[in-house]
């Protein structure tokens, strides 16, 4: 598999596990930063918004309810991506 797609694997990996985690510290949002700023667009995408939702929750603990209630935008994107189905792991 050529360098490009393993490295787009792990990213995208690592951009799901974000959100599994109990808290996005401020270590990984610097890493979203950076991820946003990738020239995949859909690794781009994807932290972006997990990015956002670090900013706006980073704790995970209601997080979905929080976002259901300040920002159905965000949640409606999450559910868009896929993002949604790594909050339950």
């Amino acid at each position: 598999m050529p360098k490009e797609r393993r490295d787009s694997i792990e990213q995208e990996q690592e951009i799901f596990g974000y959100l599994a985690q109990s808290h996005i510290s401020d270590k990984n949002i610097e890493r979203l930063k950076m991820l946003s700023s990738s020239a995949d667009t859909r690794i781009k995408d994807l932290a972006s918004v997990v990015l956002e939702v670090a900013l706006v929750k980073p704790y995970k603990t209601r997080r979905l309810k929080v976002l259901a209630k300040e920002r159905k935008d965000l949640l409606q994107r999450l559910r868009e991506t896929g993002l949604i189905f790594a909050h339950h792991q």
